[in-house]
């Protein structure tokens, strides 16, 4: 794997001088662009205002709503921070959003045991890919295999980040939650996809099975 781009091969010197406190916060959100015109927004700028009333920080990249004619001081308003590039996000946020699959790039900056929500086609993943995503501990969430409309995508976020909040307070019941067995794609790094793990040529695990051994 010596062709892939990690951390310390990249002069990124954003990753060295952010100074934003979220010590208050009770977790962080990054919503990350994607170079499709026509991708929608992962949430609502409501949607985005009432995680903040949470204490719950949300980072957007900037320029993400521009084809929506959504200005990166709307975002603000609403109270977000805005940040220049994708991998400053990462470094900040316990749940990443971005429409189009991660990139091998973004997933070498993914860190330990974080949560990412996107698209997930079974044909894009490699070998690669799920061997990071198995060595970081990384929970997937593919909203592709939900077979949901546009319009109903940031009310499906919203939930899935609900999930994942109330996780931490009473982790053993997530199991329960269809919207979570049938969109996660990768549980603390074991991918629980079959054609992702075919496609990929590494085994794979049943979730239910997964989520009733988490310790």
């Amino acid at each position: 794997m010596s062709h892939l781009i990690t951390p310390e091969h990249i002069h990124e010197p954003q990753l060295s001088s952010i100074e934003i406190d979220t010590a208050d916060c009770i977790a962080t959100i990054g919503m990350l662009k994607s170079e499709d015109v026509f991708a929608p927004l992962m949430l609502l700028l409501k949607q985005i205002e009432k995680l903040i009333d949470k204490r719950i920080a949300v980072f957007v990249q900037r320029g993400l709503g521009e084809m929506h004619e959504i200005s990166d001081y709307k975002f603000t308003e609403y109270g977000a921070d805005i940040m220049e590039d994708e991998f400053p996000i990462i470094a900040l946020a316990n749940i990443v959003l971005k429409y189009e699959p991660f990139s091998i790039e973004e997933i070498c900056f993914l860190k330990n045991k974080q949560i990412i929500i996107s698209t997930a086609p079974t044909e894009f993943f490699t070998n690669e890919m799920v061997q990071l995503l198995h060595e970081k501990k990384i929970t997937a969430v593919g909203i592709n295999f939900l077979n949901i409309e546009n319009s109903k995508i940031q009310e499906t976020v919203n939930q899935l980040i609900e999930i994942f909040l109330a996780a931490q307070i009473n982790r053993y019941s997530i199991h329960l939650n269809s919207l979570f067995l049938k969109s996660v794609y990768c549980y603390n790094g074991e991918i629980c996809n079959r054609e992702i793990a075919a496609n990929a040529k590494v085994p794979w695990k049943d979730l239910v099975e997964l989520c009733w051994n988490w310790n």
